[in-house]
């Protein structure tokens, strides 16, 4: 987790020292679909992901991206290890740490500004990063059983379609939906990383 305030706070940091009026800021808080489908049926079909992103403006409307988003969930069972017993002796947990940098090209049509309507449609490259850790433990002592963790990575590509409205000044509110297509081979078995997207944000342009 401490890594991921770091790298948030780095993007923040860069938008404060590059020259102005070339720089766009937001952050955004929504939806995103897990499309993997064992993943799907243990930690539900949709989670929560905030995100944040830098961009950069180069020639006319075009602009340079990059984005941090990551999310977390876990997923919870008890098991019997003796049968005939009434209550269950001994409990998991499925912990799942989902990281997703992304970064390419964008062009907007409109203006960043009070009462102005702007479309943008970025296209880029992403890297996201699954961290499953599974624990098992006694019930009644608590007594750590088994743990085991996971590691799932993958490189693929990014769309995303947002439309912005500037609500005061330079500061704006956005709207964007997207997919992230990734995916990554666990013992022969292709698992998808990424899904479907849909978050609401806020931003600023410098």
């Amino acid at each position: 987790m401490k890594r991921k305030l770091i790298l948030i706070l780095v993007i923040f940091l860069s938008s404060v020292f590059i020259s102005a009026q070339n720089v766009i800021l937001s952050v955004s808080g929504g939806r995103i679909a897990i499309a993997d489908t064992q993943d799907k049926a243990l930690y539900g079909g949709t989670k929560y992901f905030p995100e944040g992103k830098l961009a950069l403006r180069l020639k006319g409307n075009f602009y340079l991206w990059g984005s941090l988003g990551f999310l977390s969930t876990r997923y919870g069972w008890e098991e019997w290890s003796n049968k005939g017993v009434v209550a269950a002796d001994t409990q998991g947990k499925n912990v799942l740490d989902k990281l997703i940098i992304s970064g390419g090209l964008g062009y907007y049509i409109g203006f960043l500004r009070k009462n102005d309507i702007s479309v943008k449609l970025e296209v880029g490259v992403c890297r996201i990063t699954n961290s499953i850790e599974l624990s098992k433990s006694r019930i009644l002592t608590n007594e750590t059983v088994s743990t085991e963790e996971q590691k799932e990575a993958g490189m693929g590509i990014r769309g995303n379609l947002g439309i912005t409205y500037g609500i005061y000044k330079n500061i704006f509110a956005e709207v964007t939906g997207g997919y992230l297509l990734a995916s990554d081979k666990v013992d022969n078995t292709r698992v998808k990383l990424g899904g479907f997207q849909l978050t609401m944000g806020l931003g600023i342009a410098f």
